[in-house]
């Protein structure tokens, strides 16, 4: 796959996982009760809305503008490093999608922060008092594609270097070879 695709493929998977959070946290806001639960699956899966003014797992709560300026900073060098990775050919083809969840869902959770200092949550899970922490759409991309990333390199470690039909330029600008 060639830069331009690869782009394309980041672009569009972040964009997606994006839109969707923002699409499902606006319904939650709108259609849900503070801290009122409505059972999906019986107790197990409810959507519950509230609100995490910390980060992951609610770390750093009630910390100001410290969450919002931690994420953005992750964020940034993030997209750097993608861009870097991705303009040099130093990215398999394999990692594009998930990486752009990644990209995708600390993005959602940025733009949600950012009005009030807050990211919305509304799914619930767990067994009576035993719950998870609760949860929204771009935590799902997140999780899933680190999973994915973990996945893919411990049964293809090799897929952790560039595609091998990618030739990266040399300073001259003529390609290597591989």
């Amino acid at each position: 796959m060639r830069v331009g695709k690869q782009l394309v493929v980041l672009l569009v998977s972040a964009a997606g996982a994006v839109l969707l959070d923002a699409l499902t946290k606006g319904w939650a806001e709108r259609s849900l009760e503070l801290y009122q639960p409505v059972p999906i699956v019986g107790a197990f899966a409810r959507l519950t809305l509230s609100y995490n003014t910390g980060v992951a797992f609610s770390l750093f709560t009630n910390s100001g503008p410290l969450p919002a300026i931690l994420s953005g900073g992750i964020i940034l060098g993030f997209m750097i490093w993608i861009s870097h990775a991705i303009t040099r050919g130093a990215l398999s083809t394999r990692l594009t999608l998930p990486l752009g969840l990644i990209l995708g869902g600390g993005l959602g959770n940025f733009i949600d922060r950012l009005p009030d200092g807050r990211v919305t949550d509304f799914l619930d899970v767990g067994l009576g008092a035993s719950r998870w922490p609760t949860f929204n759409l771009a935590d799902i991309f997140l999780n899933i594609a680190v999973a994915t990333i973990l996945i893919t390199l411990v049964r293809r470690p090799d897929v952790a270097q560039r595609d091998q039909d990618y030739h990266p330029r040399k300073n001259d600008g003529t390609h290597a070879n591989p």
